[in-house]
């Protein structure tokens, strides 16, 4: 009976870790990972965020200290918000990147601004992670629109 208490307890431990899945399927391809990012964001789901976002080390739900990460990713959720986005075509591989880094252009939609924001992927085992977001393109999330930012 003991031991049946002990295994479902871990059992239940494991099953809400917020670490990475070991079997977690990455994004094959750069803007799959952009779309699925904004999709957690869209769905305010930290967990989904932290899977998707990290380093060519992984994802850094693996890597970082729970509560730094909540605060971090709490940040791009909020500058992220958006009611929809568009991931803009660039065939231009000067812009785009080589190897195992790329950029990805995105159109983000929210309140009447539309600012081209730059994110950077990075391979990760046989796909890619998001590993910066240049939020400083967008506008404050707390303040209307002015016509220079849309």
């Amino acid at each position: 009976m003991r031991r049946s208490i002990v295994f479902l307890a871990l059992a239940i431990t494991l099953g809400c870790s917020s670490r990475s899945r070991p079997g977690a399927v990455v994004p094959a391809d750069p803007e799959s990972a952009v779309a699925r990012f904004l999709d957690a964001v869209g769905a305010n789901s930290l967990g989904d965020m932290a899977e998707l976002w990290g380093t060519s080390g992984g994802p850094a739900a693996d890597r970082m200290d729970r509560e730094e990460l909540r605060k971090r990713l709490g940040i791009i959720q909020v500058y992220l918000v958006h009611e929809r986005y568009e991931i803009v075509p660039d065939t231009d591989p000067l812009r785009r990147g080589t190897g195992n880094e790329r950029q990805v252009q995105v159109r983000i939609f929210r309140q009447g601004c539309t600012p081209l924001v730059p994110f950077t992927l990075v391979r990760w085992r046989d796909g890619w992670l998001v590993s910066n977001i240049d939020l400083t393109v967008m506008p404050n999330p707390a303040r209307a629109c002015s016509p220079s930012e849309g």
